[in-house]
């Protein structure tokens, strides 16, 4: 007997339809975010940048991470003229309000870290 194989749509995840407010503070569950918070809040920083702080990360998921970062207003792209000619990510002016508790985390981590 021959199989049947279906072909599904993707679909967007459902964060993407819910208000920004609620939208931003689903995104900060996710796995990696505060790292990127942390790291983009030092200073802008390029893709390849992000792939170096954090080895463990994959391309893909990075992605997906800073897209939905972007989506929720937290992140913003920029892009970089020539000779640079390349993206860089920073805070968003609505990330500025997480300032104060990302700067308490990174006290936080470096406490830890001796």
């Amino acid at each position: 007997m021959i199989g049947v194989c279906t072909i599904t749509k993707l679909h967007k995840p459902a964060i993407l339809d819910a208000p920004e407010p609620e939208r931003s503070f689903e995104v900060l569950e996710n796995r990696w975010t505060l790292q990127i918070l942390l790291l983009l809040r030092e200073r802008q920083r390029r893709f390849s940048d992000l792939r170096h702080a954090l080895p463990a990360i994959s391309a893909n998921v990075l992605t997906t991470r800073m897209r939905a970062l972007e989506s929720a207003g937290l992140v913003r792209r920029n892009y970089l003229p020539p000779p640079a000619a390349s993206h860089v990510y920073e805070l968003a002016p609505m990330a500025d309000t997480l300032r104060p508790a990302l700067d308490r985390l990174a006290d936080w981590r470096a406490g830890l870290q001796g």
